[in-house]
Order: structure tokens, then sequence, then C-alpha cells
């Protein structure tokens, strides 16, 4: 929204001496006529997983609006001196006009950093166009619970009344991300040896994976077991071993500790450091 001020000068003489007066300042606020707004499908983020949004813009006027440029910043943000862009965008984008497919009206300049410029030739009166893209969180997006990313995106036209800005927020989601592995050694190995099985469970997630239990079913079912987990052998009481299927309980060991995140003070990029459990099983085969 913008202000119009104006004022009127009068000029005339009085006993042949010329003057003038100056009126008061007038004032008006001048609505833009294109309503502006930025959306997301859904409203956190996670890595690997595209976040989906919707820049949508209707023309209230009474006339077409031309060369409507969308400029997104990609959630750029400043960490001391160096500007990082959490958001990589993932093409194409897709141009809805009163819901019919208008992409190919649609240009998209996605080639400076930090700066994804859509351009839009022409709006007809009363229309609404959509603008669906998505983006990838990079790894320059903070992961740790809590975090969030903030993107902004102006509007401007050809019209002098027809611009806007809009800004979309979505918060990292708060899950744990497990993986599994496991190794046997040695290799090979012979009736009779003692067999070591190692799992380790990885958590990349941001908060604890609890109430794990762990299963695992041998073939074939090693002799004499051994359970340690994290180096600390579990007695008879921490798990369950029947025809061949190992079970440990929730109740031995129930959290993988979540991700530790760190961010590089160099070059801004984050690393993820995996909570870890480990268990290591011998048996006789």
């Amino acid at each position: 929204m913008a202000t119009i001020e104006n004022f009127a000068t009068v000029s005339y003489t009085s006993g042949g001496v010329s003057a003038t007066k100056i009126s008061n300042l007038a004032e008006i606020e001048l609505d833009s006529s294109l309503s502006f707004s930025k959306t997301t499908l859904g409203t956190t983020y996670s890595a690997n997983t595209p976040v989906t949004y919707v820049l949508s813009v209707t023309n209230s006027s009474t006339a077409p609006i031309t060369n409507i440029v969308i400029t997104d910043d990609l959630g750029t943000f400043t960490l001391d001196t160096t500007e990082l862009t959490p958001l990589t965008f993932v093409e194409p984008a897709l141009l809805l006009i009163n819901g019919q497919d208008s992409t190919s009206q649609l240009t998209v300049d996605s080639t400076t950093a930090g700066s994804l410029v859509f351009t839009i030739p022409t709006l007809a009166p009363s229309a609404t166009a959509n603008i669906i893209y998505n983006a990838l969180p990079n790894e320059f997006a903070a992961l740790a619970s809590g975090s969030f990313i903030t993107n902004n995106a102006t509007l401007s036209s050809d019209s002098d009344c027809a611009d806007g800005a809009a800004t979309a927020t979505v918060t990292v989601a708060d899950a744990a991300d497990v993986e599994v592995v496991k190794t046997m050694s040695p290799n090979p190995v012979v009736c009779g040896d003692t067999v070591t099985y190692t799992i380790r469970i990885y958590n990349y997630g941001n908060i604890d994976a609890e109430n794990v239990v762990l299963t695992d079913t041998f073939t074939p079912a090693p002799e004499n077991i051994t359970v340690y987990r994290n180096g600390v052998m579990l007695d008879g009481t921490g798990y369950t071993y029947i025809d061949g299927t190992l079970t440990v309980p929730a109740t031995a060991g129930d959290t993988v500790p979540a991700a530790v995140f760190t961010r590089d003070a160099t070059t801004g990029e984050v690393s993820v450091t995996p909570g870890v459990v480990e268990y290591v099983i011998t048996g006789t085969i």
C-alpha cells in the first residue's frame, strides 16, 4: 500500500503585491490493484523432502496488468557476513490462471543464487494466477529442533499501483530418522567357530528414537550367545533368545539419541552426526 500526498498552490496579488498561499497536505492511501499471497502445502520441512509453495496473484482492477514479476529469496539469510540460501528450486514450476494450466506463459529464472524470479506477461481483470513450485532443503538448511525457514517474495509490475510482498515460514519436522547397519565377522567362518554380529542403529533425526525394540532371526542359530549394548553386556533378563530369534525389548535400552547438527563457521554447511546405539552379539555356529 502506498500513500498519495498532494497540496495546492494559489498565486494572487494584494494591493499590487504578488503573494502565494499553499494548501494543507492532503493524503489518501492507494491500495494495490493486485492481491498477493504466499502459502505452503504443509507447515514443516525435513532433509531430502521438497516443500511445495503456492504464490497467488489476483487482479482486482478493471484493466489488464502486464509484466508481473515475482522475486522469491528462497529463504536466504546472513551468517556473519555470508549469505546462505537454504532452499534449492526444483523444476518445473506450474502456472494456473483461473484454474487452467497456463505454464507456457510463465518464465522462470533461477540462475542467480538466492533469487528465484517468475514472470507472468499479463493478467486479465478479475483473474487469479497461482504459481506452484517445489524447493528442496539443502546443505544450508537448519535441521535442529525448533529451526525454521522464512522466505520472502516481492511483486512488481508495469502498473504504478500493482505491487506487493508476501512471506511464508516452515518449521523443521521433529522426527527420528533411523537407519540400521549390520555386519558379521569373521569371513569366511567354519562350523564350530565364534561369529560376531555387529548391529548399529543410527538416528539422523532431531529427536530421540524411543521404545526401540531390536529383533534378529539367525540362520543358522548360534549357540551360547552373548549380547552387548554399547559395550555393556546384557544379562539374561535384558533379552530373549528363542529358536534362533533374538529380541531386545525396549526396557533393555529404549532410546537412540537424536543427531547433533553443526554449522561450519566458514562454509555455512550443516553437518549431521547421528546418534548411535551398537549391539554386538557373539555365538558359536
